[in-house]
């Protein structure tokens, strides 16, 4: 089954290659906040909505006077103008916000749709050149694009590779997930991972640099090297929180053949500022993404259901306790008399509401029929 896989690797570029990177950078950037002026511009005056094909061959044009921007591979240029007509159509069919211009320090890679070639030490950048690399992993597959980002520690490339990944043994376990702030995650098969709280943990150490930077002299040489401590310090808390949200959900995937999530609006969630920070340091939607095209990946199903009431319903019975308070961990149902942990007992009801996915369905599975597993699930 041909699916997408990412790689990254961090490059390994000369003094002169970091500063060519730096400048191309700063090209797509130029172009990006020129052709939002751009576009604004004929709206608000002419009310004249110009396409993208226009505004790249226009740019095809207005590169060729100066020589930073033809410097600049043709296909990277039109990918920046591609990203503003993106955030038009997420501020127009998603609901994001109105496209902004991008600071320095903003916007911080720029993208090679073809042409990339790679070999054990080097990596060949149409128009760029040749660039070393660690080459922490190999890959097998087609290159279909590469994205070149500056990261406080450095440059990376990512890799979207199209490979082909084989499905993993069938299983005969089924799960829905309650995610929360104490605890991650809890399985509706009782397992519960604890949330390690990378920022709260580092948030001492954050305050402290923050406070450096603070002290320093805006555009001296030590405010530079104050914000590059502090952004390395956000970085590795980020980093730390990917590679522990990777291991878990490649442990829940390989173990499960289908997993029921709750349909979070976690916009919306954050909106509340007392839980705010705590729920951006448990990184829900990280998790919930990183399952679900993992899920496709392995051929696993993946399903999200609604959040109302999974905490509040007996999994038993049915029975909705509307007077259960976030403070109540553990309740008895008043019609059954079943004992319940809230987490446990949301996450039954999350796997319960899942499509196709009842309890008596999933009873009814015989692990040794793979074709009656695959018609569950279809």
């Amino acid at each position: 089954m041909d699916q997408t896989k990412t790689y990254r690797y961090k490059l390994k570029p000369t003094i002169a290659q970091e500063q060519t990177l730096g400048q191309w950078l700063g090209a797509c950037r130029y172009i990006y906040n020129l052709t939002l002026s751009y576009k604004n511009t004929l709206w608000e005056h002419n009310r004249v909505s110009i396409g993208k094909n226009e505004i790249q061959k226009e740019l095809a044009v207005i590169a060729k006077e100066y020589p930073w921007l033809e410097a600049v591979y043709s296909q990277t240029r039109q990918d920046a103008v591609e990203r503003v007509f993106t955030a038009y159509e997420g501020f127009f069919k998603q609901g994001n916000g109105f496209p902004k211009f991008a600071r320095k320090g903003q916007y911080r890679s720029f993208t090679f749709n073809q042409g990339v070639k790679i070999t054990p030490t080097h990596v060949q950048l149409p128009k760029f050149g040749k660039v070393r690399y660690f080459n922490s992993m190999d890959f097998v597959g087609r290159i279909k694009q590469a994205i070149v980002r500056e990261c406080a520690d450095g440059w990376y490339l990512s890799l979207v590779v199209e490979t082909n990944i084989e499905p993993l043994p069938v299983t005969t376990n089924h799960i829905g997930i309650d995610v929360g702030i104490k605890s991650l995650l809890v399985t509706s098969a009782g397992e519960v991972i604890e949330n390690p709280k990378h920022l709260y943990k580092a948030e001492r150490k954050l305050k402290r640099l923050q406070r450096s930077v603070s002290r320093k002299k805006k555009g001296s040489n030590n405010r530079k090297k104050a914000i590059k401590r502090l952004a390395l310090a956000h970085l590795k808390v980020a980093n730390t929180r990917k590679d522990f949200q990777q291991k878990v959900t490649t442990k829940l995937i390989r173990e499960n053949q289908s997993i029921s999530v709750e349909q979070l609006q976690i916009k919306n969630m954050l909106a509340n500022h007392h839980f705010a920070k705590s729920i951006s340091d448990a990184g829900w939607y990280g998790l919930t993404q990183l399952l679900e095209y993992k899920a496709k990946w392995y051929d696993r199903a993946f399903e999200k259901v609604s959040a109302r009431h999974t905490s509040q319903d007996c999994s038993g019975c049915g029975y909705r306790k509307t007077d259960l308070t976030l403070s109540v961990r553990e309740w008895v149902c008043p019609s059954c008399g079943s004992a319940h942990n809230r987490d446990v007992n949301a996450a039954i009801n999350i796997k319960k509401r899942a499509v196709g996915h009842t309890v008596s369905q999933l009873a009814e599975l015989d692990s040794s029929s793979t074709l009656k597993q695959e018609s569950s699930f279809s």
